[in-house]
């Protein structure tokens, strides 16, 4: 599609498809499954989106072109939904000052309780 577009609309607009298409489509549930092993199919789309709306070659340097277009990649997309997430349910999580008495450096940062089995480490909260 950005391929089609690309010889008849300015860069502008090509983010603005980018946003509408791939974007939704990229953030849609990425707090699920962007721990898991077939996210990496998904880091291949938006690199190969900022070459065609920048025009650059296949084997051309693409990082600058994310920031230049003011686009999060996909580990930071993720990263940013957790954090919405641990924002939106703050109070479902304990701070370290409440689960002992000791004034320490870590007091006001959330405690992260010991679990054991796997999939609940790797789980979204």
């Amino acid at each position: 599609m950005l391929r089609k577009l690309l010889p008849t609309v300015f860069v502008k607009m090509l983010q603005m498809v980018y946003f509408a298409y791939f974007y939704t489509q990229i953030s849609y549930g990425i707090i699920f499954w962007g721990s898991s092993s077939s996210v990496r199919n998904v880091f291949i789309i938006p690199n190969k989106a900022i070459r065609i709306m920048l025009r650059l070659g296949s084997r051309s340097y693409y990082r600058e072109g994310f920031k230049k277009l003011d686009i999060l990649t996909v580990p930071c997309l993720y990263i940013y939904a957790l954090m919405l997430l641990a924002v939106k349910y703050l109070n479902i999580y304990q701070i370290n000052s409440s689960v002992h008495s000791m004034n320490t450096r870590q007091q006001n940062k959330l405690h992260i309780p010991l679990v054991r089995l796997s999939s609940v480490q790797r789980s979204v909260h």
